[in-house]
């Protein structure tokens, strides 16, 4: 116990006054302690937030309990005990269906082979769309979707007092808003949904017209994959944390988030402005190819049309993916009934009479007078009878034509996710990840070309052909599909490969603009930010008398100054960084770059001090090698 204490507890206690002293506590207590995102909208706006888990940063219930509470307190984490209420008080029983992709997240089976030697399973986490980490929680079971709820309803308490609407990224949005629906809770006012960019490509379709983060208004060009790269950067801790006590562990993750966060804050002008440049590079694109589109059409259109063909297209999404089981033309008892007597029937018109055959016959016999004794059928029905011929005609046309229809959109799928993996290199990831999809699609077409051959009888109307090939079906453009085309506005005149190279030249153009709004805006929030924290820092100089804290405050001003000054001269093309952000009200600004230093004021500054000894140090005609190595030491 003494051996961890004077180890454990001093290098924790040695973290946490590094965090005091970086963020002023006790000095000035408003100084941003690398919670907040500089640029991300701090009232009536939106705000766009990923969320995601990860199962490898575990811990084993044989490393010990805490004695004391973590020094960061619930600075990121939150207490575990009110998710654990949360999580009892709102079971999840929503699986995903044959509508989205085969995601193990949701599944609250999973937790049910989690190892018992675990008494936390993984971490949970959000942060906002430049990589600041948010808030995060401790899973005891699968990822549920109680966890991505309940980070969302913290959100939106946090954020429904600014007027600041949430826009969530998550790897199974589709099945996130179907819960929603289903426990009539509906999906709550100011939030919105999609999937992010490299995820979608695992979901069918209509998934991918519904939720893509380059479909959904609002969310500009967000990739929405931060939290994978945070994770990557976070599972480097996974060995030690597994091993320590639940304090520890969370002051070590806790402060590997905060140094993740100032990571990415402290270049975010320049990631401000290399989002700016891709913005423009897509928009340019994305103008080329509409371009191209309308000089390609056989008549012409004009991009209003486009615009008409990209709302028809989600619309016949949204139909697809809410769509409930269709109305059976046929009682299913009669489909059954003529089914069997079609196959007992060509038994019994069989030359060979095996041993097998004749138990399979007694069978259907047995089977027959059960739903003619139910549904009191006084004579069985025969081949020449009128009523056996209209509802095999019936049950004809509704099989056939619910399979090629099966087919119809499988191949148009498949087209789909054939024209999206031309425009990327075989071993990329995103290829990957298409041609398995396209997989998918030929082995679905495979079944429903076996299932449509196997039929017991031949075709009762012209309309169907008497046996289908693979092939065919593969062609989202035959002649088959022709009388089950759910589009039929300019008649087939424009080619569909056409439309979707169009809708999706449009997506992106409009996605593009939608970045350059979020970005100027994201601009002044962070002029603004540096201004708040720059009269945080004046207001705490003015009221201490301490020359050591004036020295400690006066050292961090200037450099905020520098950080303001190199992010207005970025952000001059783009905003007008002279005049303050309407409805805002900027503090007086006093620099203190070029101020005294009153005498009383010296301080040393040793990371500094080391670095423009090294700089000095540069000219080595001057200085011999063993001098320089004793000014080193001196002044460390």
């Amino acid at each position: 116990m003494l051996y961890r204490a004077l180890v454990g507890e001093s290098i924790s206690q040695f973290r946490h006054y590094h965090f005091r002293r970086r963020s002023l506590v006790g000095l000035c207590d408003q100084f941003d302690d690398g919670t907040v995102c500089p640029a991300c909208i701090k009232t009536d706006g939106t705000v766009i937030v990923a969320l995601d888990a990860n199962f490898g940063l575990v811990r084993k219930k044989s490393s010990g309990s805490s004695i004391t509470e973590p020094l960061q307190g619930n600075r990121m984490f939150v207490r575990d005990e009110d998710v654990e209420e949360y999580v009892r008080s709102n079971p999840d029983n929503c699986q995903p269906t044959e509508n989205c992709s085969k995601f193990k997240a949701g599944n609250a089976l999973r937790s049910q082979n989690q190892q018992k030697k675990l008494d936390i399973t993984g971490v949970f986490g959000a942060s906002c769309r430049h990589e600041v980490p948010l808030i995060f929680l401790n899973m005891t079971h699968g990822e549920r979707l109680a966890y991505p709820k309940y980070v969302i309803t913290e959100l939106m308490k946090k954020y429904k007092k600014k007027n600041i609407n949430l826009h969530v990224l998550y790897d199974i949005a589709c099945v996130l808003s179907r819960h929603f629906r289903k426990t009539g809770e509906g999906i709550p006012k100011g939030l919105s949904l999609a999937v992010p960019a490299f995820h979608v490509y695992g979901h069918k379709l209509q998934c991918q017209i519904m939720y893509s983060t380059r479909r959904v208004p609002g969310f500009g060009l967000t990739d929405g994959e931060c939290m994978e790269r945070l994770w990557s950067f976070l599972r480097r801790f996974s060995r030690v944390t597994k091993e320590m006590t639940p304090s520890h562990r969370l002051d070590l993750l806790t402060d590997a988030l905060l140094y993740y966060g100032r990571r990415k804050s402290a270049d975010l002008d320049v990631q401000l402005l290399q989002r700016w440049d891709k913005a423009e590079k897509i928009a340019s694109i994305a103008e080329e190819e509409i371009s191209a589109v309308l000089k390609e059409s056989p008549i012409s259109i004009s991009e209003h049309d486009l615009q008409q063909w990209m709302e028809t297209q989600r619309h016949v999404a949204q139909a697809a993916h809410l769509k409930t089981r269709d109305k059976e033309i046929v009682p299913r008892w009669k489909r059954n009934y003529v089914m069997k007597l079609t196959e007992i029937n060509q038994l019994r018109s069989g030359s060979h009479q095996q041993d097998s055959l004749i138990e399979d016959e007694s069978q259907l016999d047995r089977d027959l007078r059960i739903i003619e004794r139910h549904h009191a059928v006084k004579r069985r029905w025969v081949p020449s009878d009128d009523i056996f011929q209209r509802t095999l005609r019936d049950v004809d046309q509704e099989l056939r034509g619910q399979l090629i229809q099966r087919a119809q959109n499988e191949a148009r799928e498949r087209a789909t996710l054939l024209n999206l993996k031309r425009r990327y290199n075989d071993g990329q990831g995103v290829a990957i990840r298409l041609s398995k999809q396209v997989n998918a699609c030929n082995r679905k077409l495979k079944n429903i070309v076996t299932e449509y051959n196997n039929l017991q009888w031949p075709p009762q109307t012209g309309i169907f052909p008497s046996h289908l090939e693979f092939l065919e079906l593969c062609d989202a453009s035959s002649q088959l599909y022709t009388l089950f085309d759910e589009q039929i506005e300019d008649h087939g005149v424009v080619p569909k490969n056409l439309k979707s190279r169009a809708i999706e030249a449009l997506h992106l153009k409009t996605r593009a603009t939608e970045e350059k709004l979020l970005l100027k805006r994201e601009m002044n929030t962070v002029i603004l930010h540096l201004h708040q924290q720059h009269g945080h820092l004046s207001s705490a100089i003015n009221d201490t008398a301490d020359p050591g804290s004036k020295a400690v405050l006066h050292q961090n001003i200037i450099m905020l100054e520098k950080k303001m000054y190199s992010a207005m001269n970025m952000f001059r093309r783009f905003i007008e960084v002279g005049a303050p952000p309407p409805n805002h009200h900027l503090p007086e600004f006093n620099s203190y770059s070029q101020a005294l230093m009153s005498p009383d004021l010296h301080y040393i500054d040793y990371d500094e001090s080391i670095d423009d000894g090294e700089d000095e140090g540069d000219d080595d005609d001057n200085v011999e090698e063993g001098e320089n190595s004793i000014d080193c030491e001196s002044s460390l």
